[in-house]
């Protein structure tokens, strides 16, 4: 049963990511460098928030406050700066396109880059603040905190891993929109949500604070979900554009 509830763990933070790779990324090699570069940059901007912080920890409880502030501040600037990065690489993608007489990317290849390069941040979120605590969970036991003895603290961490991991991948998409559009309303719902779910795990601290620090965090999660769908929606409509130009694409840049 040990066995069973780490895999368990495992699959509520990265169950969907999981699906979604199937679904949406596997089938595109370009995709699939999407997410890892992705990723890679959401590490290197952890690496940054660790050095600034590094002499500070372990220290009280109210560091975490400016803490969880500068690295909400520092992963949304690298957001914008993944934005200009991805722009760059539209602008080749199209060319590459036009020089090849295919067509240039439409909506439905946009959001699917958007998704690809939110996916990416929240899977290295996941891995790095989940699967690295869920090795004890396959043990003979599972562990409490004094803060939260209603909840295991693996099934804390795999939830509020789960919560980040849907923020991440579809603020993407509202931020892709945002920036592409200048719209301002989104541009600030983005960072302002994710410090509102960076905050809100900060009760997890109180006593039985976990009770409400968790859903209240995936509530964060399905917000998001909730504006970048009607995004989508927007953009797409009843599922119009071309879903394979992407792909058609990249196969011809291997011509």
């Amino acid at each position: 049963m040990t066995g069973a509830g780490g895999i368990g763990y495992a699959l509520i933070a990265l169950g969907p990511a999981f699906s979604l790779f199937v679904t949406v990324i596997a089938s595109k090699p370009f995709l699939i460098l999407t997410v890892l570069g992705s990723a890679m940059m959401w590490l290197v901007s952890l690496i940054a928030c660790g050095l600034l912080w590094r002499a500070f920890l372990p220290g009280a409880v109210w560091v975490f406050l400016p803490l969880l502030i500068t690295v909400v501040a520092i992963q949304e600037a690298v957001r914008i700066y993944y934005w200009h990065l991805y722009l760059k690489i539209e602008d080749f993608l199209n060319k590459l396109a036009t020089k090849v007489s295919k067509q240039q990317l439409v909506a439905t290849d946009k959001i699917q880059i958007a998704i690809a390069s939110g996916l990416g941040h929240g899977i290295a979120h996941s891995v790095f603040f989940c699967l690295s605590l869920l090795t004890p969970a396959f043990g003979p036991a599972t562990y409490y905190v004094d803060s939260c003895v209603h909840m295991p603290l693996f099934l804390v961490a795999a939830f509020t891993a789960l919560g980040f991991l849907l923020l991440h991948t579809f603020s993407m998409v509202i931020a892709f929109n945002a920036l592409a559009g200048d719209k301002r309303s989104h541009q600030l719902f983005v960072p302002v949500m994710h410090l509102c779910a960076a905050l809100l795990t900060l009760v997890n601290l109180l006593p039985g604070g976990c009770i409400a620090g968790v859903p209240l965090t995936l509530m964060c999660a399905v917000v998001t979900m909730a504006v970048a769908g009607k995004i989508v929606w927007d953009k797409t409509g009843s599922g119009s554009g071309d879903l394979n130009s992407l792909h058609r694409v990249h196969s011809a840049s291997r011509l």
